[in-house]
């Protein structure tokens, strides 16, 4: 029997040896790849509909995120993906994948066919995170194209038995009416086997650019703001495969570090339209004051002095430290150990190839049934979304995956600078703040 990444190896293998281009450019195994996204509908009546209504239109879902769930005994993985309502024509906005390559919406399909008619299905997902309690967590943020048609929601599913076990309706007053809520981090603070209390959940607002904290045991949520979570006008041109857009996405990209008995987790995160990594603790994210006063104290979120290359989308932070995340050009994987400084000097490649690895969105660092870690990546032609440019003939999305031992064999990621861990520079540039005061932003603050 299988217990992870092997167990759609075969797949992989064969995608190679037809294309060995895509396998010697790439450590990375390429598990999965459409030039368009077919959707397994429970019936062809239901499949007539949709194209009736225009809410399938062929060509036009796009995927964003990916996560794994490895199941025990001979049921098989599952490998989700989400698919945002940008504008119609999309049945489904987060499915798994069956043997055909075919996405069938998650818990069913009925959940997925709303299309914003009804606040209790799904409206539109970014992207989703599995944590180690056998949960699913989705955020919904209730929007098809700019029409916000219900609340935003955040929801979990238990994985054993697909069954809705928490539902958070997002407050009024915790989003504004340009808001996005688009990648959820899940930090439970023990490590405690089958304890699943104290859960709280993150959630980056990439055009409202703010945070939201969800208290998942109190069932209530609250906004945080900071400069750090905005754009920066100069990244806002990304250039992949000679095709350029403008995007003036804020906060986007969020990792949590290792849980340490004792210690305080750090939130690593960054605008898509930059280059900087910021980081701040999340006793300060934790904090319910920002209930009656959102903004966060300047110093109480930092960046890192020194900067990526270019931009990046999605990353994900391993049980040693190590971040991994994509470069917009070249397009590439990389690794950077969080005991160093962040630098490029410290950043080393995991994998480079300029078709198959273009605008990685969905970097999920994922747990397999041997305990072994596996890093999986969704890349798109996401240049040509945005142009107007995708072509059928040529293949557009893929799915990577690849044990992290195997990636960082001869890498300096594997190693720590002696009496170091992970966390250490994050460390130096976020004090413990004693107090929480009130901080106000722009002319605001004058009167």
């Amino acid at each position: 029997m299988s217990y992870g990444v092997e167990r759609f190896f075969l797949l992989s293998y064969c995608l190679a040896c037809c294309w060995p281009g895509l396998g010697a450019k790439s450590d990375l195994r390429l598990i999965r790849e459409w030039t368009e996204l077919e959707f397994a509908f429970p019936s062809e009546a239901a499949r007539q509909s949709a194209l009736n209504n225009k809410h399938y239109v062929e060509g036009n879902s796009v995927p964003i995120d990916v996560d794994v769930h490895h199941r025990q005994g001979d049921e098989p993985s599952r490998i989700f993906v989400t698919l945002p309502r940008f504008d119609e024509g999309r049945p489904v906005t987060l499915g798994t994948i069956d043997e055909q390559g075919r996405i069938a919406g998650y818990p069913d399909y009925s959940w997925n066919a709303n299309q914003g008619r009804n606040c209790n299905g799904l409206t539109s997902v970014f992207r989703v995170a599995i944590d180690k309690c056998n949960r699913i967590w989705v955020m919904d943020t209730g929007k098809i194209g700019d029409t916000q048609h219900c609340p935003p929601q955040l929801l979990a599913f238990s994985l054993a038995n697909d069954q809705l076990i928490f539902r958070h309706k997002v407050n009024e007053s915790n989003f504004v009416s340009s808001s996005l809520f688009v990648t959820p981090v899940v930090d439970i603070p023990n490590n405690r086997e089958g304890d699943c209390s104290n859960t709280f959940v993150y959630v980056a607002d990439v055009t409202g650019f703010g945070l939201l904290v969800v208290d998942v045991d109190n069932n209530r949520s609250w906004r945080v703001s900071h400069r750090l979570f905005f754009p920066f006008p100069n990244r806002g041109t990304f250039t992949i495969d000679g095709e350029s857009f403008e995007l003036m996405d804020g906060v986007l990209g969020m990792a949590l570090s290792p849980y340490r008995h004792g210690r305080d987790r750090y939130l690593y995160f960054h605008a898509l339209a930059s280059t900087t990594e910021n980081v701040v603790r999340t006793s300060v994210l934790r904090n319910d004051s920002f209930i009656d006063e959102p903004n966060a104290q300047p110093q109480a979120i930092n960046v890192f002095p020194e900067e990526r290359p270019n931009q990046s989308a999605a990353e994900a932070i391993d049980r040693n430290g190590v971040m991994f995340f994509g470069l917009m050009d070249p397009p590439s994987i990389w690794c950077w150990n969080t005991a160093t400084e962040f630098s490029q000097r410290n950043f080393h490649r995991v994998a480079l190839n300029k078709e198959t690895l273009q605008f990685a969105s969905g970097v999920k660092v994922v747990n397999n049934l041997k305990g072994e870690q596996e890093l999986w990546v969704l890349t798109s032609s996401f240049q040509r979304v945005m142009t107007g440019s995708l072509d059928s003939n040529r293949v557009n999305y893929r799915i990577h995956a690849e044990k992290i031992p195997r990636l960082l064999n001869n890498s300096p990621c594997k190693y720590s600078p002696k009496d170091r861990s992970h966390g250490y520079h994050a460390n130096l540039i976020t004090p413990v703040l004693k107090l929480r005061h009130s901080f106000k932003y722009g002319a605001v603050s004058y009167l």
